[in-house]
């Protein structure tokens, strides 16, 4: 029953700091493409990562509410997120060097958490 409750305020405060990000995502986007470089359109166009910092809030929160072995177990699939995410990152950086294309930091934050949602699965169907 606690376990269920604390899911609901994890989602409820990750979810609302997400829905926070878009609104201020698009808004920024929207300000910013009209504005001429400079420092006031360097800070609109950052104004994102505030909400990005409540999601933080809302993630560490959650890994502090949990019992111990989920904690762990999370912690394991993102720890094995960031090796994946390591091993992408440097073969890609050997493929850019015979002229690949650059990719945008965006990417990398996908395969992060691509493969951190992957690895998830795979390892909670393989307890089944």
């Amino acid at each position: 029953m606690f376990e269920k409750k604390m899911n609901q305020v994890y989602l409820r405060e990750l979810f609302g700091s997400v829905f926070i990000y878009v609104l201020v995502l698009f808004t920024s986007i929207w300000f910013a493409k009209g504005m001429e470089a400079g420092i006031l359109r360097t800070a609109i166009a950052l104004t994102p990562m505030v909400p990005v910092l409540a999601m933080l809030w809302a993630i560490t929160r959650h890994l502090k509410r949990i019992d111990e072995y989920v904690r762990q177990w999370s912690m394991e699939n993102i720890a094995m997120a960031g090796a994946l995410t390591a091993v992408f990152s440097l073969t890609y950086g050997f493929m850019e060097g015979i002229d690949f294309p650059r990719l945008s930091m965006f990417v990398v934050w996908g395969v992060f958490m691509g493969g951190w949602s992957v690895i998830a699965c795979v390892r909670k169907t393989l307890e089944s």
